[in-house]
């Protein structure tokens, strides 16, 4: 089982990985990270008051894109989209027999020209994912009701880590990155 924090910090690790290559993300992150709102109330001290709790977290839209976007170039969970065929069938003219593990090639959707033009999808543009698409182009959890159980777990805690790293550090870009 390769579910919880292996696929986080792998996701993690993407995603400082894209920081270092894309500079202007990192500053949009850092814009959105200093206009948090900052705690209040008589039991704040200075963990609570430096770093944002839920409710901010889950508001930082910049942050949504970002994250969209490293989970559609880096999905880690293609196991996840496995299932078995119930009865023989045909699927574009390849004979599926029953009782087959059919996998969907989660890779060649994310990167489908068709589904996530016009931007080639291969470049990292978190702002893609302001345009609705269809609800099978973004497979990074699975799909249906057999969709990782752990999905807003997953992306809270991506999106806490990332603001408590950015909060505090900057990423510098890399000599060899690529």
């Amino acid at each position: 089982m390769t579910a919880g924090y292996e696929t986080t910090s792998a996701a993690l690790a993407c995603a400082t990985y894209e920081l270092a290559k894309h500079p202007d993300v990192l500053q949009k992150l850092h814009a959105e990270i200093d206009q948090l709102p900052l705690s209040t109330g008589e039991n704040v001290d200075d963990e609570t008051n430096k770093y944002p709790d839920y409710d901010a977290v889950t508001k930082m839209s910049y942050m949504d894109l970002f994250v969209s976007e490293v989970l559609r170039m880096y999905p880690n969970a293609n196991f996840a989209t496995q299932r078995r065929a119930l009865e023989d069938t045909v699927v574009q003219g390849i004979k599926i027999d029953k009782g087959s593990i059919v996998y969907a090639d989660v890779y060649s959707v994310h990167f489908d020209p068709d589904l996530w033009g016009p931007d080639d999808p291969y470049l990292f543009v978190p702002e893609r994912h302001l345009t609705k698409r269809h609800p099978m182009a973004y497979l990074p959890f699975g799909a249906g009701p057999r969709h990782c159980i752990g999905k807003s777990f997953a992306l809270t805690e991506m999106k806490i880590f990332l603001t408590r790293l950015l909060r505090n550090y900057t990423i510098l870009p890399g000599e060899h990155l690529e």
